[in-house]
This record gives structure tokens, C-alpha cells and sequence, in this order.
């Protein structure tokens, strides 16, 4: 039961994972100087020290929070049209192993689609020859962070889909509180680990209360 429910969830979230990673490819081609399309994007400053002195960093932030959006509201929200919810929710398996499924799915989706693109600059940022410029892998520490810090996102957006409370008010606010977190993580500044280890905890926090909702929220 539970391999269907993970292929279900893969299945649904394909279209979105497709289109992030499209969408973040070619974010990485034009940064590399490699784009199809080189007047769609323009570098502030083409041939810069990779991760420093462009904007790959900034537009990857923005791309994979709206992936970890999409993925969210649509695994939270998607049973809901057609009350396909109420079939999943009767199987003969609990709750629980039902959500922690989707999140275990939703997770997978979003770090996999997310890390290639990033993956592919990285080495080629790492590989001699290929730019004028110094590389050192402490310059990932900003990139490898916002690839962590998004993650809080897609719990907030989840549970903001499932909670039963009115959405101008308090069903929003897991959500904004992943965002103030996140802002608050960039600010401080700090090293990689403590950064890792806030978003690990922020993370447990939310996924907790997903399956609390989960098993206490009437579906019917």
C-alpha cells in the first residue's frame, strides 16, 4: 500500500519536478555562458567569479521557492478537488504513513530536481579552464544553504494546504513563518552547520504538526 501511495504522489508531482528542473537549467546554461535563449537573461556581470559576482545564487532562491510552493499547495490541495482525499484517507493504512509518504515523496522531488542544476554549475565552476576566475568550495556555502533553507518552505506551504482555518488569517502562517525564518537564517550570516541545524529543526517542528493535523483534522 505504501509503494502505491509513493507512486501516486511521484506521479502527480512529475509535471511540477519536470518544470523545475527545465526551469533551473537554464538558469545554470546562462550563468555557465552556455543559455539558448542569451537575451531572455542578461549576467550583471558576464565572466565573474562563479557564486560571487553573479546572479545564480539570487535566481536559484527564487526558482526553487516557487517549486517548493507548487509542490506543497499541490500535494496538500490536489486530493481536495474531486474528494479523491476521502478514497485515499480510507485505505487500510493509517493517516499518518499516509502523509508521511507525501512528505517523504515531496521532499525527494524537490532536493532532486534542485540539486541537479546546481550539481552541473558547481563542477563546472570547479573545473580548471572553464572561467577566469578563482574557485574555492567555501564559495558554495550560500548556494548549498538556500538549497537547504527551501525545504522549510514546501512544509509551510503543506501545512498551510491542510489546515482547517480560513486563508486570510492563521492558515497562512506556517508559511510566513518558514519565510521569516529563512530571512532571518540569511541575516544572521552564520556558519553553514548552524544553518543546517535551524532548518533541521524548523523542519521536524512543521512536519510534526502536518501529521498532527493529519490525524486530527475531520476530512470528511
Amino acid at each position: 500500500m505504501t509503494s502505491a501511495l509513493a507512486y501516486k504522489e511521484i506521479r502527480e508531482t512529475l509535471p511540477i519536478a519536470a518544470l523545475g528542473l527545465a526551469a533551473l537549467m537554464f538558469l545554470a546554461l546562462d550563468a555557465m555562458g552556455y543559455s539558448p535563449a542569451p537575451n531572455l537573461l542578461s549576467q550583471s556581470q558576464p565572466g565573474g567569479i562563479p557564486y560571487f559576482f553573479d546572479s545564480f545564487t539570487q535566481r536559484f532562491g527564487l526558482a526553487a521557492t516557487g517549486i517548493a510552493l507548487a509542490l506543497g499547495f499541490w500535494q496538500s490541495l490536489g486530493d481536495f478537488w474531486g474528494d479523491a482525499q476521502l478514497f485515499v484517507l480510507h485505505r487500510p493504512v493509517a493517516r499518518s504513513t499516509v502523509y508521511a509518504t507525501k512528505l517523504a515523496v515531496g521532499l525527494a522531488v524537490y532536493f532532486a530536481c534542485t540539486l541537479i542544476p546546481v550539481a552541473i554549475y558547481t563542477w563546472w565552476a570547479a573545473t580548471p579552464g572553464t572561467h577566469a576566475s578563482p574557485f574555492e568550495w567555501s564559495m558554495t556555502k550560500n548556494i548549498c544553504s538556500t538549497w537547504i533553507q527551501t525545504s522549510v518552505i514546501y512544509l509551510g506551504a503543506f501545512l498551510s494546504g491542510i489546515r482547517p482555518a480560513a486563508w486570510l488569517g492563521t492558515r497562512l502562517a506556517p508559511l510566513a513563518a518558514a519565510g521569516l525564518s529563512n530571512i532571518l537564517i540569511f541575516w544572521w550570516d552564520s556558519s553553514f552547520w548552524i544553518d543546517t541545524a535551524q532548518v533541521l529543526i524548523g523542519g521536524a517542528v512543521l512536519a510534526a504538526a502536518i501529521l498532527h493535523v493529519s490525524a486530527t483534522r475531520d476530512f470528511a
